[in-house]
């Protein structure tokens, strides 16, 4: 943003020292005297329009992760008050009320997620994503990761293969819990997107002075065009609207400032209706 004032103020100071000598022999000092005020107008309203764009990005964060902070307790509250309808703890209730409390459940559980990733995007852009690192086993965190996913991976009957690596890895110094939410991201995604009977392979290694893990699935893909946004905030490819209209596009902006908080570098290979592959390094240290 300051590039952008500089730049603007710069052009407009050139263009009013080449023009006013040419305004100076045509018209009269008194024109000149209204080009002055006119310029000092025209400085002003610009620099004006700039910062006062700039405090509206900052507003509209600030707005984003104060709403998000008075969402997450009533909806915490509302989270266990259904707990103990469901558990019977204010009577018994239906076989058909118990099927309705449970949807509710599930759409509240949707929105403290949903909420969640709010404020971590909102601590993102804030500079306060603070990792919390100390000497990790990557190898033990993906394997935990796929034991969570296990069911869904069962559910679809996907082909899954975890390629280990031949030698011990060594441990690297990482913050743990948002090394996991980066994996989960990534293979939450290859399951949604991949179809019934479809393959996905993860798989870890060392190369170099990194460890690399890819993920390659079977899935919808990505159409070219939208390759180099799929990092953005909020943004979903058309296809994966189709697929899954209820997504926040959140998932791979989190993954995306995670792995580069660990000074990793993260990237994907993808062709439209045969899959992707989603790869990203953490430095050994």
């Amino acid at each position: 943003m300051k590039h952008k004032i500089i730049f603007l103020v710069s052009a407009f100071l050139f263009i009013s020292i080449v023009l006013e000598p040419w305004i100076i022999l045509i018209f009269q000092p008194v024109t000149i005297y209204l080009f002055n005020i006119l310029a000092l107008l025209v400085f002003i309203l610009i620099v004006t329009s700039l910062i006062q764009k700039n405090k509206e990005e900052r507003n509209k964060k600030e707005v984003i992760s104060l709403i998000a902070h008075q969402l997450s307790a009533p909806l915490s509250s509302i989270k266990w008050t259904l707990e103990m309808i469901l558990n019977n703890d204010f009577g018994k209730i239906t076989e058909e009320q118990g099927e309705i409390f449970k949807v509710t459940r599930k759409k509240n559980d949707h929105l403290i997620y949903l909420v969640e990733n709010l404020l971590d995007t909102a601590r993102i852009e804030n500079g306060k994503y603070i990792l919390n690192e100390n000497p990790s086993n990557i190898k033990n965190i993906i394997a935990s990761t796929i034991d969570f996913y296990q069911d869904e991976i069962n559910k679809k009957k996907i082909n899954f293969k975890f390629d280990e690596p031949e030698n011990e890895l060594p441990k690297i110094r990482v913050d743990k819990q948002k090394i996991e939410l980066a994996v989960q991201n990534l293979l939450d995604n290859a399951i949604k997107y991949t179809p019934v009977g479809g393959n996905i392979t993860v798989s870890l290694k060392r190369h170099c002075k990194n460890l690399e893990f890819k993920i390659q699935d079977s899935g919808i893909g990505i159409e070219k065009r939208q390759e180099k946004k799929v990092f953005n905030k909020f943004f979903r490819g058309s296809n994966a609207i189709k697929k899954d209209p209820m997504g926040h596009g959140l998932g791979l902006f989190f993954v995306k400032n995670i792995i580069e908080a660990h000074k990793g570098h993260v990237w994907l290979e993808s062709k439209e209706n045969e899959g992707t592959s989603f790869y990203f390094t953490l430095p050994i240290r």
